[in-house]
């Protein structure tokens, strides 16, 4: 029975801090996806990047630029699904620990939660895959300008 004790108790440790460690990465992706929010949805930057866009669009170097705002924006938003996704399975720990203590109405939220995350999934994987085609695109312009500067 020591052993087994031993390894609970090793567990709880492993356990605590691997909540620190989310606890740290949700703010610290909360807060990345604050800034850039700030940066690239405000009225100003649509406005500008909107009055540019013809004139970037006529050059290389111009295209990865605004390929890059894509880009950026894209990845705001897979962000943003990534920090639902974790709240989304913060919510499915906290009700079945509920269940585990007795409280079996908190079953259909399970369910719920769990649909909603396969969900949340489908949307990532297809939103990852558009990052790495725009992150071809990307890259084909910048070799494009690199050439035509060489």
């Amino acid at each position: 029975m020591g052993f087994w004790n031993f390894v609970k108790n090793i567990g709880r440790k492993v356990i605590g801090a691997g909540k620190v460690v989310l606890g740290k990465g949700k703010d610290l992706l909360k807060t990345g996806i604050s800034i850039g929010d700030k940066v690239l949805n405000n009225p100003i930057s649509k406005k500008i990047i909107d009055i540019s866009s013809p004139f970037l669009a006529a050059t290389p170097v111009g295209r990865a630029a605004l390929l890059g705002i894509k880009g950026a924006q894209k990845g705001l938003e897979v962000g943003k699904q990534l920090l639902e996704g974790i709240d989304t399975a913060e919510r499915v720990g906290k009700s079945i620990q509920k269940v585990r203590e007795g409280d079996f109405s908190a079953v259909s939220n399970i369910v719920k939660d769990i649909k909603s995350g396969i969900e949340l999934g489908k949307d990532l994987k297809k939103s990852g895959s558009e990052l790495k085609t725009a992150g071809g695109e990307f890259k084909s312009a910048v070799v494009q300008a690199k050439q035509q500067f060489s």
